[in-house]
């Protein structure tokens, strides 16, 4: 995996399928967890969860051959 700062605020990440997954399963559960207690940021679960989602799509379209 190789992280590169391509400007402020914004990094660009190279990493294989298996990598990508993996980061991928752990904010599942990670947001699973987040949800599950009363007392852990709102905030920090919905940012989690938007991630998520434009990660689904993106995956979608790699299926499809869109990307």
């Amino acid at each position: 995996m190789r992280i590169t700062r391509t400007r402020p605020g914004v990094v660009t990440l190279v990493a294989t399928s298996a990598e990508l997954s993996t980061l991928a399963a752990g904010a599942r559960m990670a947001l699973s967890l987040l949800q599950a207690d009363p007392a852990a940021p709102a905030e920090a679960a919905a940012q989690l969860a938007r991630v998520l989602e434009d990660y689904d799509r993106g995956t979608a379209k790699l299926s499809r051959g869109d990307l």
